[in-house]
């Protein structure tokens, strides 16, 4: 197979993007001028004009805004504290939609990876009990969300929930806890506070914690943009990008994911210089800025919702979150494709190879599609370990996003794109509703969708599920 983007193509790509690499330092601009943006808040909506005003001026069409309402969760006080039986403040940070209100004291009891088997072991002594548990899981098992942990520790009777991070360094992490306000407050805390505590448990002390936290919930607006580069033979066809470029509070969003964002952006100012000299590709190119991926995957639902008549013309969606360094690529439900295999050969110079990846996989955006059966292109990537360890937390700032990884994504982004906008064929089938099904079920997701509060479209059950 002929390399699927022709060289007048790639050679304006790897030069713009490796030689220019623009969105690189304007990500650094909005990460020291607005920082966090949560979404529905005065930072967030700075954000989208900015989006929308880089799109506008790049000549991208039909760049607008699509609005929503949400139901907006603000940060408010918090003491988390051991008081017994040596008082010590705790390393914490609320999750997102921690209650409006609580205040409570109980005995820790660790929970270990919070799994149906921890559950089982410990019974009734979690009930009334500050449960604490980590971020991992057993060998050969799932990790699962904050939300499954939250929802078993509240049906088993926890007064609250503490998730000590992975990472040493006091880093507390927060993000989002539960489907609307949750019943007990859920926390993150620092591994070395889990530590402490499980020392302790260990010697055969029970640590008594204190947990008080007030919290908002408000109607708010909040705006996912988008923009478009109309294709040549199959305009009606679209091949889309998105990143979400709404962020936690408590420091600028720059991994997460001002990264993934600036990515986008990247590859649509690119793509628009190439589409104004007149060298476009069969389908429409869209471009998505997400808003409320934090807390829901509001903004990109709300466009699956939207578009459902229109979604078998999506030929394609590439979602860019936290992306790092690229060497392969991801196809949730679909087997190495020949395509993206010449295209790794293609991009061999800047480290891709034919490294596939078929596993499904939530909590981003490329979700609603992948639940409505829309082919998801993702990258294999590698987001270094001292940079990704700060994800949700105070230390997520500009300084941690290096110019050449960021570049080599966009240009493997802008590659990708445009070969799945010009493929003669489609590269990859919509998947009906029994395959998806089976694809989840092959990933043990079906407990995590409905945990995060789920009401897509039924899929059919598979042979092995009644």
């Amino acid at each position: 197979m002929t390399h699927p983007v022709p060289p007048a193509v790639a050679d304006v790509l790897l030069a713009e993007i490796l030689g220019r690499p623009t969105a690189h330092g304007l990500l650094g601009s909005l990460c020291d001028s607005v920082g966090g943006r949560p979404a529905g808040s005065d930072r967030a909506a700075a954000a989208e004009a900015w989006a929308h005003g880089l799109l506008a001026g790049w000549g991208l069409a039909d760049v607008r805004y699509d609005p929503f309402e949400i139901t907006a969760w603000t940060r408010g006080s918090l003491t988390a504290e051991v008081v017994a039986p040596s008082p010590w403040p705790l390393s914490a940070l609320a999750h997102g939609n921690c209650p409006r209100s609580a205040d409570l004291t109980g005995p820790v009891v660790d929970v270990g990876h919070a799994e149906p088997a921890d559950w089982a072991r410990l019974g009734d002594a979690v009930r009334g009990a500050v449960a604490l548990a980590d971020e991992d899981a057993s060998a050969g098992v799932r990790v699962r969300h904050r939300s499954e942990k939250l929802a078993a520790a509240v049906a088993h009777g926890a007064a609250a929930l503490l998730i000590h991070s992975r990472d040493a360094g006091n880093i507390a992490r927060t993000g989002v806890c539960a489907d609307g306000e949750a019943a007990i407050p859920s926390l993150g805390i620092s591994f070395e506070d889990g530590q402490r505590l499980k020392r302790l448990l260990d010697a055969g002390t029970v640590p008594i914690a204190h947990v008080a936290t007030t919290n908002t919930f408000a109607s708010r607006t909040t705006r996912t943009v988008l923009a478009d580069l109309p294709g040549t033979e199959r305009p009606d066809e679209i091949v889309l990008a998105g990143a979400h470029l709404d962020s936690w509070d408590v420091a600028q969003g720059a991994t997460d994911n001002g990264l993934g964002s600036a990515i986008v952006l990247e590859t649509a100012r690119v793509l628009a210089l190439l589409h104004a000299a007149g060298i476009r590709p069969r389908r429409t190119l869209r471009f998505a800025l997400w808003a409320a991926e934090e807390i829901g995957l509001l903004g990109s639902h709300r466009y699956v919702d939207a578009h459902g008549a229109a979604l078998p013309l999506h030929v394609g969606v590439m979602n860019f979150d936290m992306t790092g360094d690229p060497y392969g690529y991801w196809t949730p439900g679909h087997a190495p494709n020949r395509l993206l295999g010449a295209l790794a050969d293609q991009l061999a110079p800047l480290g891709m190879r034919r490294a596939f990846d078929d596993k499904a996989g939530l909590h981003s955006d490329h979700e609603p599609f992948m639940l409505a059966g829309v082919p998801v292109v993702g990258l294999k990537a590698v987001l270094p370990p001292e940079v990704g360890r700060y994800y949700h937390g105070f230390g997520d700032t500009f300084d941690k996003v290096a110019v050449a990884p960021f570049a080599r994504a966009a240009c493997v982004g802008a590659h990708t794109l445009w070969a799945l906008a010009d493929a003669p064929n489609r590269p990859l089938p919509h998947l009906p509703p029994g395959d998806v099904r089976a694809m989840l079920e092959r990933a043990d997701l079906i407990e995590a969708l409905q945990v995060a509060g789920y009401h897509g479209p039924a899929m059919r059950m598979s042979a092995t599920r009644p």
